[in-house]
């Protein structure tokens, strides 16, 4: 099953071969040139993209991936571009009067052979009216080779995790100066953006929602959308891939949520290494910035690039830390003994010195040698660069001590006034943010609080530093929407161990006593022999809880609320109970009445016959984060058989982000 990440990129490659498939030459440029040239050569090419269609593109693809589908310069819509008039232009941009405007500036202007077009969603008939008006006018109009919609219009930064890339959407719903038209914008934006996402699987899904809120609204509005669609168009979108990710018979659920729901996740402390990265790091178009010490007082500035098709990376993502260092210490001693090998079957002491082969050694030994190294090369370069992400996330774990802030966050049902008092003015926890994050879970954790208590835990967090504009709008609109800021379920394996374990911290300690000379580190084993052994606790996020009621509820044919409420124990009938109260549509089903945006109940006779489903996307209103896409994906793997999820959000936004918009709000509210 092709996962949304491989189904954007097969399109945007497709894109770049002139909308053909690669190495075909179904387009009329393609067809020329494989005349003209008696081979089909690749047809070289311009990409021109704007900010948000390059982002789109440097999510998935790098600058050798275009390279190798013919693309040999890359540049902004915006900026000042040369002409280089022999090569077609293939351009990638959002569906605007000033994108279109440069593009008919570009074409008078005379900049490329041929323009290849493609919007990142649907043109609006308006608008491909003044494109055609205006290229006509200026006579150029038979340089426009193609006009295509992609559909394209959001980010991939992993298998099966998407973002709508719309910054600061949290604040833009809660803002009380939001007007209902920018509101609807808004909306629409989503919307657009959801139906992109769909038709890249191929799928329609059945719809939920909670009611009241932003996620009801985009509910409403993309059922209409599939429902117009699917009835008025005159070429179905969906209905033209022989393979869908379902079955006709097992179709999708798509769930909508709001940001609202919980709070929590967006707050808590990481364990994972993704996770961990984007807390530390916030993690951007799939780079990762950080700043070290070269041990002088200087600091510099690295990124590093996070690709999906590293191994390493695509194995560990998902563990917890201490984990992960125990397999980077492994993976640089294999690395050491083949390059060991290589190095002494040529004669040299280092794979630096692989050009002063000894030329006595065999042939056989020396083509080897030669065949090997650049994987060797490449495989020293990952290595290198997780020991060096690694390092630094283990340096700010030490100083802000995130071990015991995760542990007590994962024990917080344990917790007491006065434990939590005592982290707030602990001077080793020095980092005032963590505190704040600290306390707000307490907080969101226990709705019996005192005022008094809160009062004295609030004074203690300014005496440390903290900005409490975050903490006062958390407040506001907990008493607002009288938020259930626990739906958890128990334990589903060992809790935290909050010991150290030995044989662990013995492989800790020896890192960098093996990795000697391999890194620029030398300092590894102090830091490792202070981080706990910490092992995050298997249980569900809300978002989780009520995603697992999502594809239950077709679990038992004499009525959704009693699959629901045999399919989910403990704390998990709460969600249950919340799902109930859900808005469902169907677009496929022709409307009668209100079926379309009944209760549950309204739909049990179409969908219980389906049994519980084994598809869904799950999408977040107001931002989404690692830790819950790590939840769900852990969910989906554990599941018997095991569920695909998709889970998207109106951005990936960090614990920081987050309360930056928080205490903007606690401003203008």
């Amino acid at each position: 099953m092709e996962s949304l990440r491989q189904r954007q990129i097969a399109s945007l490659v497709r894109m770049l071969h002139l909308n053909s498939e690669p190495n075909s030459t179904d387009s009329s440029y393609a067809a020329t040139e494989s005349k003209s040239n008696g081979a089909g050569v690749p047809i070289w090419k311009v990409l021109v993209f704007d900010s948000f269609c390059r982002d789109v593109v440097s999510t998935v693809l790098r600058v050798n991936d275009l390279r190798d589908n013919g693309v040999t310069v890359h540049m902004l819509l915006e900026s000042q571009r040369s002409s280089i008039s022999d090569v077609p232009a293939v351009y990638f941009v959002q569906p605007t009067t000033e994108n279109i405007k440069r593009i008919v500036d570009d074409i008078v202007r005379d900049l490329y052979e041929l323009y290849y077009v493609n919007f990142s969603t649907s043109l609006p008939r308006t608008l491909l009216e003044d494109f055609a008006v205006q290229t006509t006018a200026s006579g150029t109009s038979h340089q426009i080779a193609q006009v295509y919609d992609q559909y394209l219009n959001f980010l991939c930064p992993e298998e099966n995790m998407f973002s709508l890339h719309f910054p600061n959407t949290f604040e833009a719903i809660h803002n009380p100066s939001m007007t209902d038209t920018a509101m609807g914008a808004l909306i629409d934006r989503i919307v657009t953006a959801l139906f992109s996402v769909l038709l890249t699987l191929k799928t329609i899904p059945t719809i939920c929602a909670p009611r009241g809120n932003a996620a009801e609204m985009v509910a409403t509005r993309l059922d209409a959308k599939l429902r117009e669609h699917i009835m008025n168009s005159r070429h179905n979108l969906f209905a033209d891939s022989a393979e869908d990710i379902v079955t006709q018979s097992r179709r999708p659920v798509l769930v909508l949520l709001d940001r609202d729901l919980d709070l929590s996740s967006m707050l808590t402390h990481s364990w994972t290494y993704q996770a961990l990265i984007h807390d530390l790091y916030d993690i951007q178009l799939n780079q990762v910035s950080i700043v070290q010490d070269d041990g002088s007082g200087r600091t510099s500035k690295r990124s590093y690039d996070i690709n999906t098709n590293d191994a390493f990376w695509e194995s560990n993502a998902m563990l917890p830390f201490p984990e992960v260092a125990i397999n980077i210490d492994d993976a640089s001693n294999a690395f050491k003994r083949e390059a060991d090998e290589i190095t002494r079957m040529g004669g040299v002491k280092s794979l630096d010195e692989v050009g002063d082969l000894n030329m006595g050694a065999s042939t056989k030994q020396l083509q080897r040698a030669i065949t090997t190294l650049p994987e060797l090369t490449a495989r020293k370069a990952n290595i290198d660069m997780h020991m060096n992400i690694a390092t630094s996330l283990l340096e700010m774990i030490k100083e802000r001590q995130l071990d015991v802030l995760f542990q007590m966050e994962e024990q917080l049902g344990r917790q007491t006034k006065a434990t939590i008092l005592e982290a707030i003015n602990d001077p080793e926890k020095k980092n005032p943010q963590d505190k704040l994050r600290l306390f707000a879970l307490y907080m969101l954790a226990n709705d019996g609080l005192r005022p008094g208590d809160i009062e004295e835990c609030e004074a203690a967090l300014k005496l440390a530093g903290c900005d409490l504009a975050s903490l006062e709008y958390i407040r506001k609109l907990r008493s607002l929407n009288k938020m259930n800021a626990s739906i958890t379920s128990p334990a589903l394996g060992t809790g935290t161990s909050a010991g150290p374990s030995g044989d662990l911290l013995g492989k800790f300690s020896s890192i960098s006593n093996r990795l000697a000379g391999f890194t620029d580190s030398s300092s590894l084993g102090s830091i490792f022999s202070n981080v706990r052994n910490l092992l995050p606790s298997r249980k569900q996020l809300p978002v989780t809880c009520l995603v697992e009621s999502a594809m239950g509820n077709r679990a038992n044919a004499g009525g959704l609320g009693a699959g629901l409420r045999s399919a989910a124990g403990g704390s998990s009938s709460t969600a249950a109970r919340m799902f109930e109260d859900f808005v469902h549509f169907d677009p496929k089903q022709a409307r009668r009445g209100n079926l379309a945006g009944s209760n549950a109940n309204a739909l049990r006779g179409s969908l219980a016959a389906d049994g519980a489903a084994q598809e869904a996307i799950v999408f977040v209103v107001g931002g989404g984060n690692y830790v819950e896409y790590q939840n769900l994906m852990e969910f989906a793997q554990r599941s018997t058989p095991c569920k695909h999820i998709v889970y998207g959000s109106t951005d990936i936004v960090n614990a920081s982000s987050f309360l930056a918009q928080l205490s903007r709000l606690n401003e203008t509210s």
